[in-house]
């Protein structure tokens, strides 16, 4: 039975080495328009606004790129909660390079279909005590599942460079497990598409956060929060209009109370364009 099993993991690492690496390439720019409520830092209310987002995808040979920024408050408007409010802008990078092509070999295992070193960096202009400034590391891979476009999975050791302060600055504090998938619904004779996309961001271990406490608004830290964002669109060509749903538990890793938004959810309608 060993010799069995020993002969049958030697071909399966044999199939391995034979199979080649194929790179491949793709590049989307999108702009959007999104209006709604929105959790800007979890340790104040929920905030109405109307703001924009740039956001991209690319993918030249051995580079998985996504990246995004929001800009809060676009209309300058007095009515929103995020006049004159920083930060204003909200942003992360994600570049991610192939294990596959650095090898040069297919290392697909199941339905996991590439292997990166993935790094991921999360940033806003706040001025209150530096703001945030936040490096993750780890490894990422694509997840094959039925009817989905793309699962795009990445799993990191996070480290908060700055926080707002908050005890976890300068330290490796717990980890981040990524999903962003997207899958097409329906498809309609005059044109228009219909999809299903969305994000889930659980953050675990995280015993420096844990140790946080605000008195003046009644929160405190947790090791753990969830984000999970839900996305349809329907869309022609290059224009699209969306309505979303975000779900929040311990945003920002803070225990919710009456003053903040740590478990507020979201709506939020959209437009959007993509180059």
């Amino acid at each position: 039975m060993k010799k069995k099993l020993l002969i049958i993991i030697m071909l399966c690492f044999g199939q391995l080495a034979m199979a080649k690496y194929e790179p491949w390439n793709y590049n989307m720019v999108q702009v959007s328009l999104f209006n709604g409520n929105n959790a800007a830092d979890g340790t104040r209310g929920s905030v109405d606004d109307i703001y924009a987002e740039m956001e991209g995808f690319h993918r030249y040979d051995l580079l998985d790129l996504y990246w995004f920024n929001d800009f809060f408050d676009i209309s300058n408007s007095g009515s929103s909660d995020m006049h004159g409010v920083k930060p204003s802008i909200y942003g992360e990078f994600n570049p991610r390079i192939s294990l596959d092509g650095l090898l040069g070999k297919d290392l697909s295992i199941g339905r996991f279909n590439e292997w990166f070193l993935s790094y991921q960096f999360d940033y806003d202009n706040g001025d209150y005590k530096g703001g945030l400034r936040r490096h993750q590391v780890g490894i990422g891979t694509y997840f094959d599942l039925e009817k989905f476009d793309y699962v795009r999975v990445n799993l990191f050791a996070r480290y908060a460079d700055k926080s707002y302060g908050k005890p976890n600055e300068n330290k490796w504090d717990g980890y981040l497990f990524n999903v962003a998938y997207m899958a097409p619904l329906y498809k309609f004779e005059n044109g228009w598409t219909l999809s299903y996309s969305g994000w889930i961001d659980y953050v675990f271990g995280a015993k420096e956060s844990e140790k946080y406490n605000n008195s003046w608004n009644g929160t405190s830290g947790t090791d753990n929060s969830l984000q999970w964002f839900n996305q349809l669109k329907l869309q022609i060509d290059n224009f699209g209009v969306s309505a979303s749903v975000k779900i929040n538990h311990s945003f920002t890793e803070v225990n919710n109370s009456p003053s903040n938004s740590s478990d507020s959810t979201q709506y939020i309608l959209g437009v959007h364009y993509k180059f």
